[in-house]
């Protein structure tokens, strides 16, 4: 096959991946409102009941779970406090790819401890 034959295929099936895509995240969409709206009725015949759970025999269980998130809304008074109380596994323990870069580039090395891969991949773009 010619290379514009190879870049005009490429394009083709990435176009019909991404329509697929776009028809399939729609679809779940679709079924996630469903799904969260029969979540907030079952919770509220829960707390209404005074509840944790419904079982249904042969068919499931329906029950509460607490799920919890933590993120940083003021970076610098949380690394004050981990430095200040030595509290250092509060943090996870990776690097930022953006600044290694950034490093590299003006160090000409990288940081120490610090694992490089580098790969020459293809990419094609439309005209």
């Amino acid at each position: 096959m010619a290379v514009e034959e190879l870049i005009d295929r490429y394009i083709k099936i990435r176009d019909r991946k991404a329509q697929i895509k776009e028809a399939y995240e729609d679809q779940v969409g679709t079924l996630d409102a469903a799904l969260k709206k029969i979540e907030t009725a079952l919770l509220a015949k829960m707390n209404d009941e005074g509840l944790d759970s419904f079982t249904k025999k042969g068919v499931g269980v329906a029950f509460k779970s607490r799920v919890t998130s933590a993120t940083v809304a003021d970076w610098d008074s949380f690394l004050g406090f981990i430095k200040a109380n030595d509290t250092w596994h509060l943090l996870d323990r990776r690097c930022s790819k953006t600044a290694v870069v950034d490093f590299k580039k003006t160090n000409d090395e990288l940081p120490p401890g610090i694992n490089w891969r580098e790969e020459v991949v293809v990419r094609v773009n439309r005209d």
